[in-house]
């Protein structure tokens, strides 16, 4: 259930079920079944319930076949008395219809050509986060990355066999209003939260349409959502930042706009408050800023389905109330378990659930990482929060150096003659070191940190190649992208930008290169079925590229991990087994990272001269550290030193023979 309409214990305007009865003459059913009468077939409206209205008029109809057409009553002039609420009239009841869909280019009544509009709705939506997104320096701002991604994404995750199409789209300051058919709508919707080009996305229904759009509201429609404007404001505490939406059906206003009558239900009312709220407060910031708790006690709901939208309304409240509604269990909550991170405190008082589901508050802790009182009880300390919050952090591994154990100078040959070929003759490279079973593959990671003084470059000559886990998830996608074989893997690196890498041998420390021994490959002989040796290469470093068709240069930041194990009989000694290489924006390696690679040089060239310093002297390592520490580590100075003040060294400095 959902948000109802007043139930006081008393029937609006002093009408009694047994008065009627009794004034008409008619016996009581007492609410029991009864057959329907011969009155046509049942008529349902736009959301599958009856149409009462429609019954209605029908057996109206029916009932005084031989009245006139002309009748000296004005039309729209209730001739009866009733006793009941008055109802919305029909045109009221689409328009409100309208303003719930998010459908406000679709007011008019009929269009130009004499159909009516809603013969085919249509559903704005606002999106938020194409400006903070890397696809914003793009040419056309991005919009056009944006479109494609919400079509593909939408479709993918719905797993339709249709496509979706936006049919039209308008970028409006930091947003982008999208026009889609209503079926479209309600999948676009489902890509709320993705991120896009290393940004969060917003999406929710605009009912206000596209601001400056030719095709707005009509003044009715602008009078409900006024109305809504107004019962809002009068539920806000400004002083608590409180929104108080307890108890709406009770609320004479949403009564009166007849949002608990007709073909309107109150999940779709809850849907049009929300809305209005996104056109009130325009910014995630402001909504923070501006409320801070929201009430909705005493709705009559059963699960939170039915208020969805509020978590994409209001995704960073801290206080809710959902106390006096009828949750009876935690699959009614299920759908909020990864919403709300922000939640401190939750009421679920007087919900059946207190009951049906004893220990429900150790499950609500584990859903609401931030949460610290649920119903009135203390669940986290503030302390024990900010431990989690911490203890989930990753925390940066340290490096220690490169842990490089080459087997007969392999690993290191092999390296340094890749990059150098890679940058100059990729086709004679593959075709020496690659056969038919090799496997390359390369991954866009557009979420890495980067360096704040180097612009990010774009990913467009990349991301159509890109085999991330995190973005491609469908196994034939991920195998596409996969590419094996000596000619597959020609024709990708010659679709690739043109790099330039570093001199190794000149630049090391911008180099972190890892080798270790690996067992149990594939004998390319078929000799061994045991497998064959082999070692396993992984280097970070970074290099330029230039942009396909321009003269531009971007600076990049690479990982390529090598599989290399022993040539097939008669080709080259060497062969690459696997090939996967990943590109980042330019970051420099970790600090710590090189000061431990130049220390760990110094330390070996420091040894290194001592220990020719005591072949060339006589003398002890210790007092040949002491001649070089004396000439800041000048070998040369040091030589001529110890030569100078040889007669005038102690016994002890030169080393005993065995």
């Amino acid at each position: 259930m959902a948000p109802l309409g007043p139930k006081k214990g008393s029937v609006p305007n002093g009408r009694g079920t047994r008065n009627a009865q009794a004034n008409t003459g008619k016996a009581s059913t007492r609410g029991g079944i009864s057959k329907r009468r011969a009155a046509g077939p049942l008529r349902v409206d736009r959301d599958g319930d009856l149409n009462m209205d429609a019954s209605t008029t029908a057996g109206a109809s029916q009932s005084n076949p031989k009245r006139p057409k002309n009748n000296s009553t004005p039309s729209g002039v209730i001739t009866r008395t009733s006793s009941r609420n008055p109802r919305p009239t029909a045109k009221a009841q689409q328009i409100i219809q309208r303003v719930i869909n998010g459908d406000a280019s679709q007011v008019s009544s009929r269009t130009r050509a004499g159909r009516r509009a809603d013969s085919v709705p249509l559903v704005v939506l606002k999106v938020e986060g194409l400006k903070a997104s890397k696809a914003a320096s793009n040419e056309g701002g991005g919009l056009k990355e944006l479109l494609t991604f919400l079509e593909r994404k939408a479709q993918s995750i719905g797993q339709i066999q249709r496509h979706i199409r936006i049919k039209k789209s308008q970028m409006r300051g930091d947003f982008v209003y999208i026009t889609a058919s209503k079926e479209d709508a309600q999948e676009i919707l489902k890509v709320n939260n993705f991120m896009f080009a290393g940004a969060t996305l917003h999406i929710v229904e605009a009912p206000e349409g596209v601001p400056g759009d030719s095709t707005s509201l009509s003044s009715t429609a602008l009078e409900i959502k006024e109305g809504l404007r107004v019962v809002l404001s009068s539920r806000y505490d400004v002083s608590a930042k409180l929104l108080n939406l307890s108890s709406l059906g009770e609320d004479p206003s949403l009564n009166q706009m007849g949002f608990f009558s007709g073909a309107s239900t109150p999940e779709k009312m809850f849907r049009a408050l929300m809305a209005v709220c996104d056109g009130l407060f325009k910014t995630a910031q402001a909504k923070r800023d501006a409320v801070v708790s929201i009430s909705l006690a005493g709705n009559s709901v059963n699960d939170v389905s039915q208020i969805l939208s509020l978590t994409d309304t209001f995704p960073d409240i801290v206080n809710l109330d959902l106390s006096r509604n009828h949750f009876k269990d935690l699959k009614a909550l299920q759908k909020w378990r990864h919403r709300l991170r922000s939640l401190q405190t939750l009421l679920l008082n007087e919900n059946p659930i207190e009951v049906s589901v004893p220990n429900y508050r150790a499950e609500m802790t584990t859903w609401f990482p931030k949460l610290l009182n649920l119903s009135g009880t203390q669940v986290r300390t503030p302390e024990q929060v900010a431990a989690e919050e911490a203890a989930s952090r990753p925390t940066p591994i340290p490096q220690g150096g490169p842990d490089f154990r080459d087997i007969s100078g392999v690993g290191e040959g092999f390296i340094t003659e890749f990059l150098a070929l890679y940058d100059a003759d990729r086709h004679n490279l593959a075709a020496k070191y690659y056969d038919e079973q090799s496997t390359f593959s390369i991954a866009v990671n557009t979420q890495s940190p980067h360096a704040p003084d180097v612009p990010v470059p774009t990913w467009g000559a990349y991301i159509k190649f890109s085999r991330n886990h995190i973005r491609i998830n469908h196994p034939p996608a991920r195998q596409q992208r996969l590419f094996t074989g000596l000619n597959q893997i020609q024709a990708l690196w010659q679709q690739l930008p043109p790099t330039q890498h570093p001199n190794l041998a000149a630049h090391l420390d911008r180099y972190l290169v890892d080798c270790h021994p690996i067992h149990g490959l594939a004998d390319p002989a078929g000799q061994n079925p045991l497998g064959v040796d082999g070692m396993i290469m992984t280097i970070h470093g970074e290099f330029e590229d230039q942009e396909p068709g321009t003269s531009k240069t971007a600076k990049r930041s690479f990982s390529r991990t090598f599989v290399l194990g022993p040539g097939a009989p008669g080709r080259n000694p060497i062969r690459v087994v696997s090939d996967m290489l990943s590109v980042k924006a330019f970051k420099n390696l970790p600090a710590s990272t090189s000061a431990s690679q130049t220390a760990t040089t110094d330390s070996q060239q420091k040894e290194q001269m001592i220990l020719e310093l005591c072949r060339q002297s006589g003398m002890t390592p210790e007092y040949s550290r002491f001649c070089l520490d004396s000439t800041s580590w000048n070998f040369d100075q040091a030589l001529a030193t110890f030569h100078e003040k040889k007669a005038q060294l102690p016994q002890e400095a030169f080393a005993t023979s065995a």
